[in-house]
């Protein structure tokens, strides 16, 4: 009896050895991004996926029509990661992998993610 107990331990043991880290190497995250004052209608989300090796981000807005044509810029923790023309049903997505060798910042709980034009915020989320 004591044996099969000290083996299914040593079983349980091995599995969560290897469960673990498997589980902890990945990261799924998404947020949605809500309006500022100056654009009320507008939405957002933020999406961000890492794996051993290779982390993935994905931000969109939406219902800003007024600013279709224009250049919205993407922000993570305030340090601009891209830009992107918002098209003509009023929407802008930027998309970061660093598996295609694009530069995608790590984000934890608290990293703070804002889209804005050159003068004033659109929308802004927490993960």
């Amino acid at each position: 009896m004591k044996r099969s107990v000290s083996a299914l331990l040593l079983v349980a043991f091995v599995a969560l050895a290897v469960a673990v880290p498997v589980v902890l190497a990945k990261a799924d995250r998404q947020i949605a991004l809500r309006p500022v004052k100056t654009y009320p209608h507008a939405k957002g989300t933020a999406q961000y996926q890492a794996q051993t090796g290779q982390r993935e981000l994905q931000v969109e807005v939406e219902h800003v029509r007024s600013l279709r044509g224009k250049r919205v810029f993407f922000y993570v923790n305030g340090m601009q990661i891209g830009a992107a023309r918002v098209s003509g049903l009023g929407k802008a997505e930027l998309s970061r992998n660093t598996e295609l060798g694009q530069r995608v910042p790590r984000v934890s709980s608290g990293t703070k993610v804002t889209v804005r034009t050159s003068r004033a915020a659109l929308v802004s989320g927490s993960f």
